[in-house]
């Protein structure tokens, strides 16, 4: 039986809060990278031959805005909720910030792709390949800590 003292729930719970603290960082980082430029007057070219600027940046937000806010709720989840009662719930909620994670990765390097096209600065291009990375990074591990979280669950039901 799986209890809060049990050393096996105790190395699972190490790598969520490990796994989330390491989520909120790459949040910070991503909110960051998108916003700092246009703060200091060096704007995004995804969205220079647009007509209206704002609808660009409106859809860019309709698709990232959502996505973030999952995984810093996600975050959030591993660090507060986490707990014996609530473990099949935070294995469903690790399965669709994999997937979520990896379908921002999409639209990362679709962006990259663009923006190679289109000859924008270097500094975008490196900015937007440091995000995909990031996020195919924390899928990779994700799907680490969901094999050590599953393995947790298989040794408690076998017992």
């Amino acid at each position: 039986m799986l209890t809060e003292t049990n050393s096996g729930f105790d190395k699972v719970r190490w790598w969520i809060r490990l796994y989330s603290y390491i989520t909120f960082a790459a949040i910070l980082y991503g909110v960051a990278a998108a916003h700092i430029p246009a703060i200091i007057g060096v704007p995004w070219s995804s969205c220079e031959f647009c007509d209206c600027k704002w609808a660009c940046v409106l859809v860019f937000h309709l698709y990232e805005v959502p996505l973030v806010a999952f995984n810093t709720f996600f975050a959030w989840y591993g660090l507060k909720r986490f707990s014996v009662v609530t473990i099949h719930n935070y294995n469903s909620l690790l399965t669709f910030a994999i997937v979520s994670n990896l379908a921002f990765f999409t639209f990362e390097s679709l962006l990259l792709l663009d923006n190679v096209k289109s000859n924008a600065p270097t500094w975008e291009s490196i900015a937007l390949t440091s995000v995909a990375l990031i996020l195919v990074g924390g899928a990779g591990f994700g799907l680490y800590v969901k094999q050590k979280l599953v393995s947790c669950l298989y040794q408690t039901d076998k017992a």
